[in-house]
């Protein structure tokens, strides 16, 4: 294992004067000397494991570490079980898959708190980084209390469906992602979900039926449609927002589902609505 420790500024800079501490865990040792490039000259301090048995460990000792970024597929341990003991072990540890297999299992994407591809652009990781970080620094505050919404993002399209979530999660949401009718089902039936952001074109199934599911189970969450054509008669009444794709700009996608959690959760804009 090598570690790395830079001065402290930039994005590393902590309320308490201590470096922020990033573990990044991969079996391949280019890619830890790389990653260790990147996060240094951001101004983390970075330490490295070539497994998730010696990431485990270096944690069980009493390692400070702000947030863990890990690979998917290792020998061993691969990074579904390493998430999942993370995940028990320390709960509020912030944690970031990196990996190069396009679909990732849904229990994984659930049990991470965001994801990106190998081979993307390094400012989309340090953007993601960044805001894990920020979010995770409000919670530990006196007094903190985690607002964030949870939106559910449902494309069946893998980029499509990782630059809805990168733009979700920089304006501040708890983003759950699925690639299918039967993993969203499943992700809005286990986790709480504020608000759906679904395609209407998905693999097997149209996005009006799984929205009529899940309006059946719950009637108040709101459903904004992303679609390439115009709204079909009578949609208004299954889904809350029909948006067009291709001209509706990020930023007012974002407020549009921001209006709508908003109108969800005023009783006299519900009342009156």
């Amino acid at each position: 294992m090598m570690a790395h420790l830079c001065g402290i500024s930039g994005h590393g800079k902590s309320m308490d004067l201590r470096p922020v501490t990033i573990l990044c865990v991969d079996d391949d040792p280019s890619i830890l000397k790389v990653r260790t490039l990147l996060f240094a000259q951001a101004g983390y301090s970075v330490l490295t494991a070539l497994s998730g048995e010696e990431a485990l460990r270096l944690l069980d000792e009493g390692t400070d570490v702000d947030l863990v970024l890990l690979d998917y597929l290792m020998p061993g341990m691969n990074g579904d079980e390493l998430a999942g003991k993370l995940r028990e072990r320390y709960p509020a540890l912030p944690l970031v898959a990196v990996s190069a297999v396009g679909q990732l299992p849904p229990t994984f994407l659930n049990t991470v708190d965001s994801h990106a591809q190998k081979g993307q652009d390094p400012h989309i990781l340090l953007s993601i980084v960044s805001t894990l970080l920020a979010r995770s620094s409000a919670q530990r505050r006196p007094g903190g209390v985690d607002s964030r919404k949870t939106v559910l993002c449902v494309e069946d399209e893998q980029l499509q469906l990782q630059l809805r979530a990168l733009l979700f999660e920089s304006a501040g949401f708890v983003v759950l992602q699925a690639r299918s009718a039967n993993v969203a089902m499943e992700t809005f039936r286990s986790r709480p979900v504020d608000v759906v952001v679904m395609d209407y074109w998905l693999c097997g199934k149209n996005g009006t039926a799984v929205a009529e599911e899940m309006k059946r189970l719950r009637p108040r969450i709101p459903i904004v449609m992303l679609s390439g054509f115009s709204s079909l008669p009578g949609e208004g009444v299954v889904v809350d927002a029909w948006l067009r794709k291709g001209e509706i700009e990020p930023e007012e996608l974002v407020s549009a589902v921001r209006r709508l959690i908003d109108r969800d959760t005023d009783p006299q804009q519900t009342s009156t609505s």
